[in-house]
């Protein structure tokens, strides 16, 4: 079974860093109480809904990336572009299971694994926002987590930590374990969503609908009919 170490490495159109630990701290806190209050492993929060409104969210993180209209400079030098999160900025959690949590979910925090927190720039689609409708996830038995799902734990900066989930991933809590149920075999049989809606969700390409399809068919029997090699997704 792969895990990240043992994975090229993979990265986004940004990279991104929280620039003070007080900073990553408060991020944690807020991102943990939302897992547990919403039975959710992998919540979401704007920026503004933790550090507060728009300028008081600057110099709580970084984002990073190379200039896409000139990637080298004058000197053959690589050109990084920078700027602070403010209103368009995400905080993403990514928990699981502490081992023995039991088989009513999580209970408190000792009973949630962190597996990574990062901040990221909003992109073309704002999980938090984006109504399920838009997504054709409007289906019975998906909710806006099963959205929170597929950014976080199947987004670009976590994806490769699936190996982490599945060993107390049958001790989540049984209403979130039902929902990603629901919109996996949703996505599966209805195929609802185009692979460029897929990247602006994820930044993760896959060549075409064909291959999106069966990795999300991977990841189903991978959580849920113990299927034992983990899904590996296009780098």
């Amino acid at each position: 079974m792969p895990l990240r170490n043992e994975l090229p490495p993979r990265s986004g159109p940004w990279a991104s860093r929280f620039d003070s630990e007080d900073a990553l701290y408060q991020a944690e806190d807020a991102l943990r109480a939302a897992a547990l209050k919403n039975h959710d492993l992998s919540p979401i929060l704007p920026f503004e809904a933790v550090y507060g409104p728009f300028l008081e969210c600057a110099g709580k993180a970084t984002a990073f990336a190379i200039d896409p209209r000139e990637p080298y400079t004058a000197d053959g030098e690589i050109n990084y572009v920078h700027a602070d999160f403010l209103t368009l900025g995400l905080l993403y959690g990514v928990y699981r299971p502490a081992e023995g949590a039991g088989p009513t979910g999580p209970a408190g925090e000792d009973d949630l694994w962190n597996t990574t927190v990062y901040p990221y720039p909003g992109g073309a689609i704002d999980p938090t926002k984006i109504g399920l409708g838009e997504l054709g996830l409007d289906a019975p038995g998906v909710d806006r987590r099963f959205v929170h799902f597929c950014a976080g734990i199947l987004g670009v900066e976590a994806v490769d930590d699936l190996g982490e989930l599945r060993e107390t991933f049958d001790e989540a809590w049984p209403d979130y374990r039902d929902v990603i149920r629901a919109g996996l075999l949703h996505l599966i049989r209805n195929r609802p969503l185009t692979v460029d809606q897929w990247y602006a969700l994820t930044y993760i390409s896959f060549h075409d609908q064909r291959q999106l399809t069966a990795f999300l068919g991977q990841v189903y029997a991978y959580l849920f009919d113990g299927f034992d090699a983990m899904p590996v997704a296009p780098r």
